[in-house]
């Protein structure tokens, strides 16, 4: 018998384990799988796994590096809340919306890459991420944002002290969209 996934909350609270390797042959990591596995440092996820659930990764304050495959098409609510030690994340050209709180409190975050075929971004998805300075956005038409930091949030740093890049013919049109239209620096990317 193949094992195809790993049920929700699998690895919930388990504080000695460091990395994980997901095989290829995994396709669905549940809801809450490795919540607050506060010893995690790295992730590598098989080119299997289409859907991860929510809050599967929140709470992993060691995690430095995840690798997620192209097969993903979302991340979900929570997915990467507080998880303190994340410094940069890419994100495939195959997710096409993120979740709301996604990657929330994740202090340590500087940079992120947003591919072009992403089309909406839920609520709080960056709220808190105070050491974010460059958000690299690919899509030439400004994707949907729900409130882009958060509804509620003061995240008038971010957006003061965030670099937004996005696609050379594009910069126009995010001046003139909000919430992408708050970040007080929006450039071409090179």
């Amino acid at each position: 018998m193949n094992v195809v996934e790993i049920r929700d909350g699998a690895f919930k609270d388990c504080e000695v384990l460091t990395f994980v390797t997901i095989p290829n042959s995994m396709t669905r990591i549940g809801n809450y799988a490795f919540q607050n596995c506060t010893g995690l440092t790295s992730i590598t996820i098989g080119s299997g796994v289409t859907s991860i659930g929510y809050n599967t990764f929140s709470g992993c304050s060691s995690l430095t590096s995840v690798i997620i495959p192209g097969s993903v098409t979302t991340i979900d609510n929570n997915t990467f809340q507080n998880c303190s030690s994340l410094t940069s994340i890419t994100i495939p050209n195959s997710v096409t919306s993120i979740g709301s709180y996604a990657f929330e409190n994740c202090t340590s975050l500087t940079s992120i890459t947003i591919p072009e075929s992403v089309t909406s971004i839920d609520s709080g998805a960056f709220a808190y991420c105070s050491s974010l300075t460059d958000v690299y956005c690919y899509a030439t038409t400004p994707p949907n944002a729900n409130s882009y930091n958060g509804s509620g949030y003061d995240t008038s740093y971010i957006k003061e002290h965030t670099t937004l890049h996005v696609p050379a013919g594009s910069v126009d049109a995010y001046k003139a969209k909000y919430p992408w239209s708050s970040f007080k620096s929006i450039v071409a990317i090179e």
